[in-house]
């Protein structure tokens, strides 16, 4: 596998995720020049966090532990969000105001998960998780699934937002056109919760997945399954010919 193949991989997901999420904002050059920059910083941390074998596992299983965090809130906490708030709108008596109280609150939330998952997580992940192995195979999966959920959200759901200010000030119940635009501007069918769950489950199945250690001091590598056990695939090494042989020997470990 190509080494630089984990940086260009980086690279793009941050570029092009920034670069949609920095466009209602900033012109595009200007967002993707912002986005180069960050994938930069993002992969030379990585580059030399993975120098270190020690630090670069660590590093690795907090990533993967951060991940898992924040897409549980997401699959799960935005489940039953979703589902308080259609059981709300059902209610005749329902007003805006009351609505919006309710939806509010997960606005920082999200943000506060997704900031660090698509700046940091999923990127520094797909470098220092990079190591063959079924980990390797997870992690990759899991970014592209969330490389496809963001891009999702940017150009389909972010566009689309209630008059937050007009409802907050809506005391009365809410007419059934009302309703109408609250269902389609909150999104309430949102379907992105099954793929929030799936990235969940990468992720925590590469918490058990560990990956092949190489031993580079006898060439020697072994792939460690999560019950502990270890097989050799490789352990050829070769030794100078002894006294009174002609072609020596090799000695197989």
């Amino acid at each position: 596998m190509r080494p630089h193949l984990p940086y260009a991989l980086a690279a793009v997901f941050v570029i092009v995720v920034q670069a949609l999420s920095l466009t209602e904002f900033v012109p595009v050059p200007v967002a993707l020049l912002i986005g180069a920059g960050w994938a930069a910083l993002v992969c030379l941390a990585a580059r030399a966090i993975r120098r270190r074998p020690v630090t670069g596992a660590r590093a690795e299983a907090i990533l993967i532990g951060s991940g898992i965090t924040t897409m549980a809130l997401f699959a799960f906490g935005g489940a039953i969000g979703l589902l308080m708030l259609n059981t709300a709108l059902e209610s005749p008596s329902i007003t805006g105001e009351t609505m919006i109280r309710m939806f509010l609150p997960s606005i920082p939330i999200a943000i506060a998960a997704n900031v660090p998952t698509e700046l940091v997580i999923i990127p520094a992940l797909l470098i220092l998780g990079w190591r063959p192995g079924r980990r390797r195979l997870l992690i990759v999966l899991a970014a592209a699934l969330y490389f496809v959920l963001r891009i999702w959200t940017y150009l389909v759901f972010a566009h689309d937002r209630l008059d937050f200010a007009t409802a907050e000030r809506s005391t009365t119940p809410l007419t059934a056109a009302e309703r109408t635009q609250f269902e389609a501007g909150l999104h309430l069918n949102d379907p992105r919760w099954a793929l929030n769950l799936l990235i969940f489950m990468a992720l925590l199945l590469a918490a058990f997945a560990r990956p092949t250690p190489t031993r580079p001091e006898t060439g020697q590598a072994t792939d460690v399954t999560t019950d502990g056990a270890a097989s050799t695939v490789e352990a050829v090494s070769t030794t100078k010919p002894g006294p009174g042989s002609a072609f020596g020997h090799r000695k197989v470990s």
